[in-house]
């Protein structure tokens, strides 16, 4: 496939990335300032601002997938996730791209959700310490609901740099305690590999079971 990749110098978009390649992917990776990611036959690399629509023009063209690795960061917006989704939809639904994946808290509820007492604990914190930050995910979240595309967002609760980890994606949950950057990247693989969650949020989990 296809697969346009936004935030791609990112600690997570540049996993993506890699992953992505090694599945036989090519790959347009977006970035802002200089790339700090490898050469490769099947990778393009392109100047993005996710906010400025002929930059999203210029990386989305002639892609089939969307994915987006943006995250906050010291001296983003409170609402950077919830402006870059906006331009990201407008552009998508001029190209005619339909598949979106990316990544928020699990701070954004869903009806039927596993919430632990870890879950709430932490996601209060936030609340309280960057309460913009909850509500961006909450309103970009809204914003791929109402929208026409094929969107899957990966909820996960912490994310730290930890080796990685068996899981499953769960819709409802219970979430892991905090899950590996790796972990995220091939969580978001798979459902564009399996055409799997359209439409849905699901959480990165424990296993359920033992996979054969």
């Amino acid at each position: 496939m296809r697969i346009a990749v936004i935030a791609a110098n990112g600690r997570l978009g540049s996993i993506f990335v890699e992953e992505a390649l090694a599945a036989g992917h090519s790959v347009r990776a977006g970035v802002r300032g200089e790339s700090r990611l490898s050469p490769h036959s099947n990778l393009e690399v392109v100047q993005c601002d996710a906010t400025r629509p002929e930059e999203l023009r210029k990386l989305l063209k002639d892609q089939q997938v969307v994915v987006s690795a943006l995250g906050h960061v010291k001296g983003s917006s409170g609402d950077v996730q919830t402006i870059a989704t906006r331009k990201i939809l407008e552009v998508m639904q001029e190209q005619g791209i339909k598949r979106f994946v990316d990544v928020t808290g699990t701070g954004v509820r869903f009806p039927g959700d596993k919430i632990g007492l870890v879950d709430v604990l932490l996601n209060l914190a936030v609340k309280i310490i960057d309460p913009p930050r909850v509500k961006d995910g909450i309103d970009h979240e809204r914003l791929l609901r109402t929208s026409n595309i094929d969107w899957t967002t990966i909820r996960i609760l912490k994310l730290q740099d930890v080796t990685i980890q068996p899981f499953e994606l769960l819709l409802h949950g219970p979430t892991k305690w905090y899950v590996g950057r790796q972990e995220v990247a091939r969580a978001m693989l798979e459902v564009i590999e399996k055409s799997s969650f359209i439409k849905q949020a699901p959480i990165i989990g424990k296993p359920t079971k033992e996979k054969k």
